[in-house]
């Protein structure tokens, strides 16, 4: 029965055919042709324009390119054409070849070939080479008396095709769906365009019907997907029937997926060029580009293309061997794991280990590797092949399982005779790369071998780990002034699915010498797309991996001033090192812990790190000597009283210059707390080389940023000393001009020109980074209009809405002419010239500031706000924190309300801000809590109340998180005094959710007690 090639959209197979043995009559009715059929109008009218001048016209292409649709099209417009009118359609399928002959020896009998009909054949089976003389002759005969043939066969049937060398032969590539023919076809089906057509479908007209049918639900996926896998079976089996040279290659094309026709060369398996022509030429399936050298099979993901993939590795499990060797050599090991994973035999498995040993450690598959060691169960390692062994030492080491590695090494040096042998020597030399990772670690060395054995088998791997072990220990542990060439990319530059253990080190390499050189960039996508790394490195059970990139993310996080998100991070990284014995990373490790305590408050914990790495570190390790002096430096100046900072100073001999930026910077920061202003600007004028260091930026830029504002006084000495030749380089200049806060640097940077209106917390101006004082105001009511400018975020205000806010006992002629001279006065203020930034704009009798020159926290507010309560498509819950930070940082006090004229919209605008920041503190509580970060639920809890201490939902959660952090004693005191409040203010009792929430705080503390 022939195949329904366009499914429930189409139906051709089933309306267009006539049943085998039908009688031929001199009448037929119509064909039908489905209504969501789309006409192929480009190919029928190339057969029209042929009809006359060949023979018969072959479709000749697998199932799904519409072949029958194409003939029950071409049959229909015949019956139509009021000068023919007749047509026949033949389901040739079962027939043999004598019996199709008969067939149309008896065609003249019943059918006038003076109305030159039409027949067409679909399904024609494979004939023998005397039928396809008989068949063909009697079909050429016809033609000559004024028959027009039509038929339709599979890619099997080319001895018929060649056999027939006058006959127009239309191909797959002709039947497919070609871009300009999409049109119509998207709106006949109604496919979305939004869908990548060639993408999912290569053009294929069956699967281009079936994406109408697409609609975000799992189970159009899926009927997708299994139309998908039909497809690629059908054609195997045809390749398998016949017995065809091709069903090697087929198969492993479906099982690879896709890739590079090159790889096939990689393992010496030779593939003809006839063979890939062949396959792009019948079967486009598998998009075979000859020219690009790639192949890509459709829905290689979906479960339907896995169960064919299951299907063809228990038939062939051969075929799986060779398709995991492509794989290997393709470097697409997750595809080599996904069909290791297939082999049903034990022997097989360890087959693949033993092979390719390296391989699944290096690209993060080492749970494939436990799978083989739990299947074997009972079988001694001593009798599995030592490849093997090496498989799962490997997998032990990045897996963090050093026990395990341990005794792997001790069976690996027994049988170090079989190694030469038995594995590669690429192989044994990317092994001893890897062991070289943890070369402090006792007990795990590889056993060594003749030199011979390795020599000039280093790859691409080896060189990698080689170079991270060199440039690492550098970083780490010397001077911190590591090379490392441009080829090697960041993070960033880690693009798929995969994992390359090698690339993931060096990226890491990258990230830390960008980040200690100042040239990070975009710090937070960088760290962005550390975290998603961390995800994918956990989901493999990669722990010693995961854990050095999540020290490399919390050191990005520290130099870049970003809040601290992973406190564990240095700690977790420091237990490693330890286990490994890795003395520079355990230091390295208890100056980030230091430093992480220090932005959390902990200043005597900070300080205690710093002394204690520098008692245990060698001098040779410049950086993290270095970066613990200034953590000691911070630490004290934040920790000690200023009367002391003061004592301090006084004892300072600034009389000898610096030996080291080090030294500068110490110096600096104390006189700066210590506000010793003429002091620090001639130790600034005397050192201005050594502190502007360009290796030592970035350190300084931290160390500014985490003591606040008793660095502002070196923030302002920065410009004044920066020499000519460093005025281009933005650093420091961006570090000077930071905020105090450590959460986060202000967006609002101290560009020359900008102006910077605060009004949180009371009304304050800066121009080019410098208050605007008094002086400058030479009307006060210039304050209060250039507040309700800004809080209008540009828009245009009415003058007269001006003058009666301003001056509402005026009437408007008067209150117009004090506008005029208050907007004098704010632009004297502002510093608008003629010539320069103009910041308060006119138009009509609107009046607004220019927001390219005018910024406001209200502005950075509204924006931080609005991404936070609307959280859109993609925000992570460690971004909706750090958004909050931001905003509990922004919002110091509430709005600015003048204490003159009317100030009613001041007061709305005061009672909205505090809602939206206590919506936001909410939102950002629920986050914390969801991720179990109960210091920063804490510390946006504690904001909520400042702003909102009577908010009863507020209430309930501060109770909660209280309860959470084991601080009982402030539940009670909490809600005793908002009771007390309310009874006092309101004569009122709290709301039966909190009454209710306290109780089974206070409940489940007496449970507790009583079961102690």
């Amino acid at each position: 029965m022939a195949h329904n090639e366009f499914g429930e959209a189409s139906g051709d197979a089933e309306e267009g055919r006539i049943e085998r043995g039908a009688t031929w009559g001199l009448t037929m009715p119509p064909v039908p042709i489905p209504q969501r059929t789309v006409r192929r109008a480009r190919i029928l009218r190339e057969i029209q324009l042929r009809a006359q001048d060949v023979s018969a016209t072959i479709l000749i292409a697998p199932d799904g390119f519409g072949k029958t649709t194409l003939l029950a099209q071409r049959v229909a417009a015949v019956q139509a054409d009021p000068e023919r009118g007749v047509a026949r359609m033949l389901d040739a399928s079962g027939l043999d070849g004598a019996q199709l002959y008969e067939t149309l020896r008896d065609l003249e009998t019943h059918l006038e070939p003076r109305m030159q009909p039409l027949v067409a054949i679909d399904n024609l089976p494979v004939l023998g080479a005397t039928a396809i003389d008989g068949v063909v002759g009697r079909m050429r005969e016809l033609h000559g008396k004024g028959f027009e043939f039509i038929v339709a066969c599979r890619p099997n049937n080319r001895q018929f095709a060649n056999g027939f060398g006058d006959a127009y032969k239309i191909g797959p590539q002709a039947l497919a769906v070609r871009p300009k023919e999409f049109s119509d076809w998207s709106r006949v089906l109604g496919i979305s365009s939004d869908v990548d057509v060639y993408e999912l479908t290569q053009g294929i007209p069956a699967l281009v019907s079936m994406l109408g049918m697409l609609d975000g639900r799992p189970t159009s996926l899926e009927s997708f997907s299994r139309a998908v896998a039909s497809l690629y079976e059908g054609i195997l089996g045809d390749l398998r029937r016949d017995r065809d040279s091709l069903y090697r290659m087929a198969c492993l094309l479906v099982l690879t997926g896709g890739g590079s026709l090159r790889d096939f060369e990689r393992i010496n398996m030779r593939v003809r060029t006839q063979s890939w022509s062949r396959l792009a030429r019948e079967f486009p399936a598998f998009g075979v580009d000859i020219e690009q050298g790639s192949y890509r099979c459709l829905a290689r993901r979906s479960q339907a293309m896995g169960e064919l993939c299951r299907h063809i590795v228990h038939t062939r499990p051969l075929f799986a061997m060779r398709a995991i060797k492509v794989l290997v050599a393709a470097d697409d090991m997750d595809r080599a794991v996904y069909v290791a994973g297939m082999l049903e035999n034990l022997e097989d498995r360890l087959g693949v280990l033993a092979e390719h040993p390296t391989a699944f450690a290096l690209s993060g598959n080492i749970a494939f590797v436990r799978d083989v060691m739990g299947s074997a169960g009972d079988v001694a390692s001593s009798t599995m092949p030592v490849g093997a062994v090496l498989a799962m030492y490997t997998a032990a080491l990045v897996g963090g399982e050093l026990r395990v590695a341990r005794a792997l090494a001790v069976e690996l040096k027994r049988r170090a005779r079989e190694v030469a042998g038995q594995i590669e020597p690429a192989a044994w030399v990317e092994a001893h790369a890897l062991s070289g990772l943890w070369e402090g670690c006792r007990g795990i060395e590889l056993p060594k071998l003749d030199a011979t054995f390795t020599q000039g088998h280093e790859t691409a791997a080896s060189r990698r780990l080689d170079l991270h072990g060199r440039v690492y220990a550098e970083l780490v542990g010397g001077s911190g002034a590591a090379a490392l060439g441009e080829d090697v990319c960041g993070i960033e530059g880690l693009v798929g699915e995969g994992i390359s253990i090698p690339r993931v080190l060096l990226a890491c390499d990258r990230t830390l010498m960008d980040i200690m050189r100042g040239d990070m960039g975009d710090a937070r996508a960088a760290e962005t797309k550390m975290q998603r790394l961390i995800r994918r490195l956990t989901e493999r059970r990669l722990a010693p991996i995961a854990a050095h990139v999540r020290m490399v993310a919390a050191t990005c996080r520290l130099l870049a001033s970003i809040p601290v998100a992973d406190e564990r991070a240095f700690i977790d990284m420091g237990t490693l090192a330890v286990r490994t014995s890795d003395f520079p990373t355990q230091l390295f490790c208890l100056v980030g812990e230091g430093w992480q305590a220090l932005e959390l408050g902990q200043h005597s914990n900070a300080l205690f790190r710093a002394r204690q790495v520098l008692k245990l570190a060698s001098a040779d390790q410049c950086m993290i000597v270095a970066w613990a002096r200034m953590l000691e430096c911070c630490a004290h100046v934040l920790n000690a009283p200023r009367m002391s900072l003061d004592e301090e100073a006084d004892l300072l001999d600034l009389s000898d210059a610096a030996a080291g930026p080090v030294d500068a910077w110490a110096v600096a920061l104390r006189l700066s707390a210590a506000r010793r202003q003429s002091e620090l600007s001639a130790w600034c004028s005397m050192n201005k080389s050594v502190l502007l260091s360009r290796d030592f930026t970035v350190f300084a830029r931290q160390a500014m940023a985490s003591i606040g504002e008793r660095a502002a006084m070196m923030r302002r000495a920065l410009p004044e000393v920066q020499p000519d030749d460093q005025l281009a380089e933005p650093s420091l200049a961006q570090a000077s001009a930071a905020a105090p806060s450590i959460l986060t640097r202000d967006d609002a940077v101290a560009l020359l020109g900008q102006v910077n209106v605060r009004l949180f917390g009371g009304f304050q101006v800066e121009r080019g980074g410098h208050v605007v004082t008094d002086a400058a105001w030479r009307r006060r009511k210039a304050c209060v209009i250039a507040a309700r400018l800004v809080l209008a975020g540009g828009a245009f205000v009415g003058r007269k809405e001006l003058g009666e806010e301003v001056w509402p006992d005026k009437d408007y002629l008067h209150a117009r002419e004090a506008l005029y001279a208050g907007l004098t006065s704010l632009r004297a203020a502002f510093g608008q010239g003629a010539d320069g930034p103009q910041y308060v704009l006119t138009q009509g009798e609107g009046v607004a500031v220019n927001t390219e020159y005018v910024v406001s926290d209200t502005m950075r507010f509204e924006m931080l706000a609005r991404d936070i309560l609307l959280r859109r498509i993609g925000t992570t819950g460690r971004q909706l924190i750090d958004a909050c930070l931001q905003l509990e940082e922004l919002y110091t006090g509430p709005l600015y309300v003048p204490n003159f004229g009317d100030s009613s919209f001041y007061v709305r605008q005061r009672r909205i801000y505090q809602a939206k920041f206590v919506d936001c503190m909410m939102r950002g509580i629920a986050t914390a809590l969801e991720l179990d970060d109960l210091p920063v639920a804490s510390w946006l809890v504690e904001a909520a109340l400042r702003q909102a201490p009577m908010r009863e939902d507020v209430i309930r959660v501060a109770m909660r998180i209280f309860d959470k952090s084991g601080r009982r004693r402030e539940v009670v005191e909490l809600y005793n005094s908002h009771v007390h409040v309310l009874e006092r203010e309101l004569h009122a009792l709290p709301e039966k959710e909190t009454q209710m929430a306290y109780e089974a705080i206070i409940q489940r503390e007496g449970a507790e007690a009583l079961l102690a």
